[in-house]
């Protein structure tokens, strides 16, 4: 009998050990489940959040051209004291900008089928408002330079230029060689100011507009003044009796329109308009209506 109690009372013992095994299993088992199963809730909410983020990056980097045909308007940045690239014309009675870069950008902002609008800014803030996204676009008679290639993408060149030499009439000036420890107008961030700035002894007085070198210049204030070429030839052909140019061109460049890197739509449309006014012979007639046939004063 005592054997059977013995027996008996270790048999129990042993299915105590047993339930008590089988109720930590259980238990290590569902706590496991539950931190499975949170890791993957919150696996799947980053996993979730990405994707949301991913999709508002997506719709924050709209492609440029559709926004722009989205809002209906082309923006284009310029300095519009620049002849004949841009300039303010009031022949009409009213003060318009027009120019030989004024009619590029209509011609891309048809492409687009949308109208163009013009925000005038000094020069030096141009490429600013371009990076910074004030603007879609900018034309002001940019050079293209390796300095500038490095922030923006240039358009294929469409106009051949240079930097040219102007001073008054009756000026002893007439080449470079003259220009030693004379003072030199330039318009800020321009290849005209790099160039003077070659100049052995030469001192620089710099201006945020073209048209106050030129005004300076005329009240024999300054020597000479450094600007592109076209824009010199179209202030010697309307002031004959004030300026003369001096010297051959400083050296050869082409200009272009500066692009932002990653809006490589926009500077496709903008290669294909080039391309297209050439083709059609349209670039040619603009070519001799801004260089050639240039007399503001009989514009009506």
């Amino acid at each position: 009998m005592l054997k059977f109690k013995k027996g008996l009372v270790i048999l129990l013992v042993v299915l105590m050990a047993i339930s008590l095994l089988a109720g930590c299993g259980s238990s290590t088992s569902s706590t496991e489940q539950k931190q499975d199963q949170a890791s993957q809730g919150s696996n799947q909410s980053s996993a979730d959040s990405q994707s949301s983020g991913s999709n508002q990056n997506t719709a924050g980097d709209q492609d440029i051209v559709e926004k722009i045909k989205s809002s209906g308007k082309l923006v284009m940045a310029t300095s519009a004291d620049y002849p004949p690239y841009e300039f303010h014309d009031i022949s009409g009675g009213k003060d318009e900008i027009t120019g030989f870069d004024i009619d590029i950008a209509k011609a891309i902002a048809k492409e687009l089928g949308v109208q163009l609008e013009i925000k005038d800014m000094a020069f030096d803030g141009v490429l600013p408002a371009l990076l910074s996204k004030k603007v879609d676009i900018a034309i002001a008679a940019f050079t293209i330079t390796e300095e500038r290639k490095k922030s923006v993408n240039f358009s294929d060149p469409y106009l051949d230029g240079g930097q040219q030499i102007v001073t008054y009439k009756g000026s002893p000036i007439k080449g470079k060689e003259d220009l030693k420890g004379k003072t030199i107008g330039v318009q800020l961030s321009t290849t005209g100011e790099e160039e003077a700035k070659k100049i052995q002894g030469a001192k620089l007085k710099q201006f945020d507009r073209v048209d106050a070198v030129m005004l300076e210049l005329m009240n024999k204030r300054i020597d000479a003044a450094i600007v592109g070429s076209v824009v010199a030839d179209a202030y010697v052909k309307l002031n004959p009796d004030k300026f003369v140019k001096a010297g051959d061109k400083l050296n050869s460049e082409q200009n272009g329109i500066p692009i932002r890197k990653e809006d490589t739509k926009l500077l496709e449309v903008v290669n294909k308009v080039l391309k297209d006014l050439k083709d059609s012979g349209e670039y040619d007639k603009l070519v001799q209506k801004w260089f050639v046939d240039f007399k503001p004063a009989e514009k009506k």
